[in-house]
């Protein structure tokens, strides 16, 4: 059964912000060879996909439950139950810069993002956080505000990254993996290790970024008119060559 989680949990979860310095100090001890990018390797035939439908496009995502496990394990089970279905996509948060839009939707719940979204766990289940995923274009995010897991995400939009913010992850001890991944791709760097990436757009990004650059940022208070008409839960099979 679905349990919506009370305000109460969140002052019992513990708080996962790391300063620049906490970081560089974990770095420090961290085996960094160890480190895989999961991101960037192939689909593996059998694997699970989320196919959203949305009123402005379809994309495909897949997940990573070897890294975020619980995440991803209410994700598919809510979208299986067809709790998406129908919802509203909850905000558009962009900064438009000279040269960039940096943006992200966030959705999961079909309300404000101030309110609850939905989990199976009857326990809180705090970010699920992997050295071995990067908040690049495409992460799915779970959104955790209050550092308590529930249906709630949001999808990091294409979005360069400056040479100045690069210089400033490398200060802070990021793993040169890390860096060179932002540098080729671009995303959120500064929530790296912050936030729980539990799976990647694979096909339709174009959609993801027309959705945030073609509508207008919205308050907190605030939804969408973006419809999630859908989300299916599918085997991934290699094209025939």
């Amino acid at each position: 059964m679905i349990k919506r989680l009370s305000c109460a949990l969140a002052g019992m979860c513990l708080m996962f912000s790391m300063t620049a310095c906490s970081l560089g100090q974990r770095m420090e001890i961290f085996d960094q060879s160890k480190i895989v990018l999961l991101q960037t390797e192939d689909l593996i035939n059998g694997e699970d996909i989320a196919v959203v439908e949305t009123s402005e496009g379809n994309f495909k995502m897949r997940f990573f439950p070897s890294e975020a496990p619980k995440t991803v394990e209410n994700f598919i089970n809510l979208a299986q139950s067809g709790y998406f279905d129908g919802q509203k996509i909850s905000r558009i948060e962009k900064v438009e810069e000279q040269d960039r839009i940096k943006g992200r939707l966030i959705a999961g719940s079909g309300k404000p993002i101030d309110q609850e979204g939905e989990t199976i766990f009857e326990e809180p289940v705090r970010p699920e956080i992997s050295y071995n995923l990067g908040t690049i274009p495409g992460a799915v995010v779970a959104y955790t505000p209050s550092d308590v897991m529930d249906s709630r995400f949001y999808i990091v939009g294409s979005c360069k990254v400056h040479k100045e913010e690069l210089e400033e992850i490398e200060r802070n001890n990021y793993p040169k993996k890390l860096v060179d991944l932002f540098r080729k791709h671009g995303g959120y760097p500064e929530d790296w290790l912050h936030r729980s990436v539990f799976a990647q757009v694979v096909e339709g990004m174009d959609v993801v970024d027309r959705i945030i650059r073609e509508n207008p940022s919205t308050d907190e208070d605030e939804i969408t008119d973006i419809e999630i008409i859908r989300v299916t839960i599918e085997k991934y099979q290699e094209p025939l060559k």
